[in-house]
């Protein structure tokens, strides 16, 4: 960042309104007088703003890959959400003490109390029930926000005040042509942006919980609209950062960023944690319930590393008795081939088979794998001592945290990514392909189990239902007479009456903000199932 777009800037120390777009021109001009008296510094007050937040307190009942609430054994997203930011801060402690004398002002690209509460932020605004909804009410946005397309060119479509044919000051505009509703839509990551700019409560007269531009741009684990992750051929999942309506804040954020398309140095960091502490979590969660046969691949494992030579040792290359491996796993139908044949065919993770029984052969021989972990878990004291210790030896060994020398690091370092020389988070592709065999794990095992597709089929079918019948009470003319609650109510009532994009966008708002026993509840109170008690408001927190 640049002086004229300090780090520390929060939304509500400028003189203009980021709903209805960002003028940097008028920012650098303007002397920010700070109130002194907290004794936090600005990071800090966004960590603490984020804990007392209720977003971040329904993560508890949302689902991370199980239903919440169906064990105490399994995460839900907030430990999941505390484990990435425990995870995330240590990682950029370690770098900032190993790189500190190597890059010139280091602490202007990287605190660790900005990735912690980056980490806590990243999936705040993620619906109930995980990945499936999100792309259902993707779905259900577009299809309510096209059907008014004709006359959306010149109508304000994003409730936030804004003439469409306005835009930011990223570019975005000059990319590939969408209509209107294929760039509203829904998106975990674009909602987790509009919960802290715009939807959460801090304090009167400011919207969203005003964090800093440094937490802002940490957040941004995709830093473009859907309309520009249209315009590229990376590989993106789909994935984009905000919505048309937050493209000011997401203007306000970036500002002095060098490149407008790579994330920040701490969005890497709180990435690459997001996916190591699940990754390893979500396998621990499952061999513990029998679900995922972890026992077993490693037996297998040690089947396969009886193959190799008598005298081959840890410096050996593994790589010279792939074959052997992958014969030996065919012939004897291994579990451990049926899941690397999984991983070769049907995912994009830049892994053969081969690398999967490697991986296992060597996985086998690390130190804290024992042989407790060859039969399936039942919970003893020893048993239960042994996983944590596992899993705490895995993550250290992805952080490279038993290093104390920067010189003797060599996968997961500091970088440079442009000609700024602003540093970046290098992670050896090995390590990042072992994570994705891990994250695998539970896709194969767990997510494609018929018992999970079936709760799947019935929790879609309740978000569907429920969609529409808040959309048809949401109607503005008539929302002072409908079941719809406050502060969606007043929200609704500031629309234009045929706004059908705000309209949708403000259901999509009420849904991602319940927890899955509120989302249920009222599906049932709406659709007659069970209509519950007159002072239950069901939502009123």
């Amino acid at each position: 960042m640049t002086a004229d777009f300090p780090r520390d800037r929060r939304p509500s120390d400028l003189n203009q309104d980021l709903s209805s777009g960002y003028d940097p021109e008028k920012e650098s001009e303007k002397s920010v007088d700070r109130d002194t008296e907290d004794q936090r510094r600005p990071f800090e007050r966004d960590r603490d703003r984020i804990l007392y937040s209720r977003e971040f307190r329904r993560l508890k009942d949302v689902t991370q890959v199980a239903r919440a609430g169906e064990s105490y054994l399994y995460h839900d997203r907030l430990t999941h959400s505390l484990k990435v930011a425990q995870v995330g801060r240590r990682l950029a402690e370690l770098l900032g003490e190993f790189y500190e004398a190597e890059f010139e002002n280091l602490e202007n690209y990287l605190d660790p109390e900005v990735v912690e509460t980056a980490s806590l932020a990243h999936d705040i605004g993620h619906p109930p029930f995980g990945h499936e909804i999100e792309g259902l009410l993707d779905d259900k946005v577009r299809e309510k926000s096209s059907e008014d397309e004709e006359e959306e060119n010149c109508e304000d479509t994003d409730g936030d005040g804004r003439d469409g044919e306005e835009r930011g000051t990223n570019g975005d505009q000059n990319s590939v042509e969408l209509e209107e509703s294929e760039m509203q839509g829904f998106e975990g990551n674009a909602q987790s942006f509009r919960a802290v700019t715009r939807l959460g409560s801090h304090r009167s007269g400011i919207e969203g919980i005003d964090l800093t531009r440094a937490t802002l741009n940490a957040i941004q684990k995709y830093p473009w609209s859907r309309a520009a992750d249209a315009n590229t051929d990376e590989d993106t999942d789909d994935k984009w950062g905000y919505y048309p309506s937050e493209e000011g804040y997401f203007d306000f954020a970036r500002a002095g960023t060098a490149d407008n398309r790579n994330k920040v140095l701490e969005a890497e960091i709180m990435d690459y944690a997001d996916d190591l502490t699940y990754a390893i979590h979500d396998v621990e969660d499952f061999y513990r319930s029998g679900l995922l046969p972890f026992d077993q691949l490693l037996r297998e494992a040690g089947e396969l590393r009886n193959q190799l030579p008598d005298d081959f040792g840890e410096d050996d290359d593994i790589e010279q008795h792939t074959d052997l491996l992958r014969s030996y796993a065919e012939s004897y139908d291994m579990k451990i081939h049926d899941f690397g044949q999984y991983i070769d065919d049907d995912t994009d993770v830049d892994a053969s088979i081969e690398d999967v029984l490697s991986f296992f052969v060597e996985l086998r021989d690390f130190a804290t794998v024992v042989e407790e972990f060859y039969t399936p878990y039942e919970g003893t004291q020893s048993e239960r001592n042994l996983l944590n210790e596992f899993s705490s030896s895995m993550i250290s060994w992805y952080l490279e945290a038993t290093e104390d020398d920067p010189n003797d690091r060599e996968y997961v370092e500091l970088g440079e990514h442009d000609s700024d020389g602003n540093p970046t988070l290098d992670v050896d592709p090995e390590l990042r392909q072992e994570i994705e065999i891990l994250k695998q794990l539970t896709f194969y095992y767990v997510i494609s189990n018929p018992t999970l597709r079936g709760q799947q089929r019935g929790q879609i079918q309740v978000i569907d239902e429920l969609f529409e019948l808040l959309y048809d009470e949401a109607a503005p003319n008539s929302v002072d007479t409908s079941a719809i609650l406050e502060p969606y109510r007043e929200r609704l009532s500031n629309t234009d009456e045929d706004d059908d994009p705000a309209r949708a966008r403000i259901v999509a708002d009420m849904i991602s903000n319940m927890t899955e026993t509120q989302a249920v509840e009222m599906y049932e109170r709406m659709s007659g199932a069970r209509p519950g008690s007159l002072q239950d408001t069901i939502m009123r927190q």
